[in-house]
């Protein structure tokens, strides 16, 4: 039931006693490493999807006292968060709790009905969604979202069928090609479903906001839209001076025990002790 988090010695390798969020906490694995590694750490434990809060509460309870559990969006951290903080941490991608719950409508490989919602108390599943949509907003969706060459061709078979479109299978089947057409096919209407990347635009923001100085923001994202918005946020922002060069990746050791964490990138920034200046950039083996 537990998700396997990625890139765990890293990521502590990155984090110091204070107060903490983990924005994702989905299923609580980061955090469970987080409080069993330092003693003087609190968190503030956020996710928009229900059912992962209900699990990383079980997870977790031994750690009562270290932790507050908070069922809300990223993206409105300065809302949720009312003290400054001295890390942020963000693990962009789904958990195996939530991809491998066909009910949840994520996968391709599964049949379930075609929802897609992180949260599903929140808004309209997809196959309600694809039909109030024009053949241009799926061509643009598989296109920007999904970085899909065929897009054209596809949003072509997906409006004329929309209508009909029900479950993963029916998606499945319509686009036809191969695995990697379906996953990014199924990537790009996750994305629109959940507005994921505008979301984590945002979620930046409001943690630089929240952020003491010599804070740190710790992001682990899973395909190249997610990492180019960190990347980005990270180079312009004179307020953060970028301790990772280049993004850190799984071991391989990680990878052949764990294949979901073969596409992540990690990078952190830390929150400039004073003043605007000069960008600079540390190697991660300084720390």
């Amino acid at each position: 039931m537990f998700h396997i988090p990625v890139l765990v010695d890293e990521v502590l390798s990155f984090v110091k006693n204070g107060i903490w969020v983990d924005t994702t906490l989905g299923t609580g694995g980061h955090t469970e490493a987080i409080l069993t590694r330092f003693d003087k750490v609190f968190v503030y434990g956020i996710d928009r999807d229900i059912e992962s809060l209900e699990i990383a509460k079980t997870r977790l309870k031994r750690f009562k006292g270290k932790i507050k559990f908070i069922c809300g969006d990223f993206r409105n951290l300065k809302a949720l968060i009312s003290e400054p903080v001295c890390g942020v941490l963000f693990d962009i991608g789904l958990s195996s709790f939530q991809l491998d719950d066909a009910e949840r409508g994520f996968s391709y490989r599964l049949d379930g009905p075609l929802d897609m919602r992180v949260n599903r108390t929140n808004g309209l599943p997809l196959q309600r969604r694809l039909r109030h949509l024009t053949r241009a907003q799926i061509e643009n969706i598989l296109r920007d979202y999904g970085e899909e060459r065929r897009a054209r061709g596809i949003a072509k078979k997906i409006y004329n069928s929309r209508d009909k479109i029900e479950t993963t299978a029916d998606l499945r089947d319509l686009v036809g090609g191969d695995s990697r057409t379906l996953s990014r096919v199924f990537q790009a209407f996750r994305i629109f479903t959940n507005d994921e990347l505008e979301n984590l635009r945002e979620g930046l923001h409001t943690a630089l906001s929240i952020l003491k100085k010599k804070g740190r923001i710790i992001v682990i994202s899973y395909h190249s839209l997610e990492d180019r918005i960190v990347k980005q946020f990270f180079k312009e922002n004179s307020h953060l001076v970028v301790l990772t060069k280049k993004p850190i990746r799984p071991s391989e050791e990680e990878i052949a025990s764990n294949p979901r964490a073969r596409s992540a990138k990690m990078r952190v920034a830390e929150a400039r002790e004073g003043g605007r200046g000069k960008r600079e950039e540390r190697m991660t083996n300084d720390q």
